[in-house]
């Protein structure tokens, strides 16, 4: 995930890039230099990387493109500016978030 790719597509991802109008061709060109990570999914039990989720502006449109393995999308969703993808789930300090952030740098490497 440290480097520009196109990602692929199955049948899933397809139907909510086109049903959600979504910028097809910009939305599968990923860029970690201009796309922005939104959350990370690893399993806590193996230390393995699950699926990420991205940020980036197509055309005043702000997308989150959710990646899973194989560098495939999973989904897309249109969202409004100021969501920050933040819920009571989310862990973003202690163990738990030191223990992901290892595992994105790895990636990221």
């Amino acid at each position: 995930m440290g480097v520009p790719v196109s990602l692929r597509t199955g049948r899933h991802a397809l139907e909510r890039l086109a049903g959600r109008h979504a910028p097809t061709g910009r939305l599968v060109e990923f860029d970690p230099d201009t796309w922005e990570l939104v959350s990370a999914d690893v399993r806590t039990d193996t230390g393995k990387w699950v699926k990420s989720t991205w940020s980036v502006d197509v055309d005043g449109r702000r997308w989150w493109v959710v990646i899973g393995l194989g560098s495939t999308v999973v989904t897309v969703i249109d969202v409004a500016p100021e969501r920050v993808g933040l819920g009571d789930g989310i862990v973003t300090e202690g163990p738990l978030y030191e223990f992901v952030a290892g595992v994105n740098a790895k990636l990221m490497g």
